[in-house]
């Protein structure tokens, strides 16, 4: 007998009634829209703007929350409170301190791209 097979995304699956098509949409929107704001959170920081840097990992944390990335969410927001107070006690840059969580949503935007661009996701149930 073989085994049943975890479909990926699993909440993401549960959430669209294993439709890939849907699936596939709501992971490239992920992906460009993470993409965008990794690059805004960069930018905001080198500004001081913490405010703007917290609100785009706010949102990011939640898209990682609805595609299933429970931990890369928890991490996400730990690690950029952690780095803006390094940043703004002189104890370190947020750029060096905020590359794990960087490299982190990479790997997770790497994945999402992967995903979304199988074509077996048809087949998820």
């Amino acid at each position: 007998m073989g085994r049943e097979q975890t479909p990926p995304y699993p909440v993401l699956a549960a959430l669209l009634g294993g439709d890939g098509r849907k699936m596939r949409s709501i992971l490239r929107v992920f992906h460009l829209s993470v993409s965008k704001d990794i690059e805004a959170i960069e930018q905001a920081a080198a500004r001081g703007q913490w405010f703007v840097v917290l609100r785009l990992a706010h949102r990011i944390s939640i898209g990682c929350r609805q595609i299933g990335e429970e931990r890369m969410a928890e991490e996400l927001i730990s690690d950029v409170v952690s780095a803006i107070e390094c940043a703004r006690t002189g104890a370190g840059s947020f750029a060096r301190q905020f590359r794990g969580a960087r490299h982190g949503l990479i790997q997770v935007l790497n994945l999402a791209e992967a995903y979304a661009a199988a074509d077996e996701l048809d087949s998820v149930a």
